[in-house]
């Protein structure tokens, strides 16, 4: 069922594990930069390089080998050198723009860099994979919008370095190479892969698979590109691209309703719920443009992400634990702590709420929000560092 697993190839627990404690604590930042300062560009960075953009890397890093088939050599180091330029170029670009200070080049540099060595390195892999399937269509597609997105983003700050107004266009395709490409391609080619395998479902048709990532990004495109030609045609292309993720929005709650399991679990009310918000995106448009966007990445890219963690990191401590001959270890289910994950989840309810009423309770309930997330996946973590520690059963019976 699972077409192109292969546990063996998993690369250290500690070179994801990186980039999912950095996205906590710019998550975090982000609630208090919304509750004490104001939301500016610089602090919707914080969250979308920061937050989501810190979870996707470090899911990646640990999906291509397993899922893929291709391993990055020296993952540790790699994830070092992604991780610390990430870091500066984000801060120096929140400095920059809540502080005033002029490091727009800086912050250009060390992010655009960053981001240029992932995606060029981890789609050199993905083309050179021993199989094509629709998740890595997906995830190239993905990885295309992101470098786009990064050179935008890099040519938009020097812009504001030269005091130079930059051009409304780039913004824009910048925001839906950033969104609709990179955020929306690669949770949709991630799902093809853990909907069956978490929650026990049947996989999604191959006929809606083989066109809904390379759709999604041809419209991109074309919205785009017809941008500049006849803006009417550009916002039907964009409305019928928020249709098509609505299309995904069915097949997956179909395909979630029908599952062989179908047990009350957090992780999978945050699929539903993350889900769900697509359909509200074409009315918010129109209404409420600013929401519209807001509801995107923090409705249904963030409500995703929660789910995703509350099984991934359970599933790599248990891993790595059990692939070193350990069969004592807790199980996932017993690494999260259900009731806490529940309360988090109305948590998220309430700051989705809050998004529409008042954006200083919205920035303090989700870093409390980030913070029950960080509690509750402490766990599987720490169990993963104590049996590290213990002496491998699997290690002294080679030895015998």
């Amino acid at each position: 069922m699972f077409k192109g697993l292969s546990l063996d190839q998993a690369p250290p627990f500690e070179a994801p594990l990186l980039f999912f404690a950095g996205a906590l604590i710019f998550g975090l930042a982000t609630g208090v930069s919304i509750l004490f300062g104001n939301s500016s560009f610089g602090t919707l960075h914080l969250f979308t390089i920061g937050f989501l953009g810190f979870i996707m890397i470090g899911a990646l890093q640990q999906m291509l080998p397993v899922v893929v088939g291709v391993s990055f050599k020296r993952p540790i180091l790699f994830s070092f050198l992604l991780f610390f330029p990430l870091t500066a170029g984000l801060i120096l670009f929140f400095l920059t723009l809540e502080k005033g200070y002029n490091l727009f080049f800086l912050a250009s540099l060390f992010l655009f860099l960053a981001v240029a060595l992932f995606t060029l390195t981890t789609l050199y892999k993905l083309f050179k994979a021993p199989y094509t399937t629709d998740t890595v269509i997906a995830m190239r597609l993905a990885l295309i919008s992101f470098f786009i997105a990064a050179a935008l983003g890099a040519h938009i700050l020097a812009s504001f370095g030269l005091q130079k107004a930059p051009n409304p266009s780039f913004i824009l395709t910048h925001a839906l190479f950033a969104g609709y490409g990179w955020i929306g391609l690669l949770i949709m080619g991630v799902s093809y892969q853990v909907i069956p395998m978490f929650y026990v479902t049947q996989e999604i048709p191959e006929l809606h698979k083989k066109w809904l990532a390379p759709a999604t990004f041809i419209l991109i495109l074309l919205s785009i590109l017809t941008l500049f030609i006849n803006e009417k045609l550009s916002l039907m292309l964009f409305i019928t691209l928020l249709f098509v993720y609505i299309f995904y929005a069915v097949l997956l709650l179909q395909q979630i309703k029908r599952r062989k399991r179908a047990i009350k679990e957090p992780s999978i009310a945050f699929w539903q719920l993350g889900l769900v918000t697509l359909f509200f995106l074409p009315l918010l448009f129109f209404i409420a443009s600013e929401k519209f966007a807001l509801l995107f990445l923090f409705g249904f890219a963030t409500s995703i992400i929660f789910g995703m963690l509350y099984k991934i990191i359970p599933f790599l401590s248990w891993f790595h634990i059990s692939s070193w001959g350990f069969f004592d270890m807790p199980t996932m289910k017993e690494m999260i702590n259900e009731k806490l994950a529940f309360i988090h989840l109305g948590v998220h309810i309430a700051t989705l709420f809050a998004l529409f009423i008042n954006l200083k309770i919205f920035g303090a309930l989700f870093a409390i929000s980030t913070v029950l997330l960080g509690a509750n996946l402490y766990k599987p973590v720490k169990i993963y560092l104590i049996y590290k520690k213990k002496p491998s059963p699997l290690a002294q019976f080679k030895k015998s």
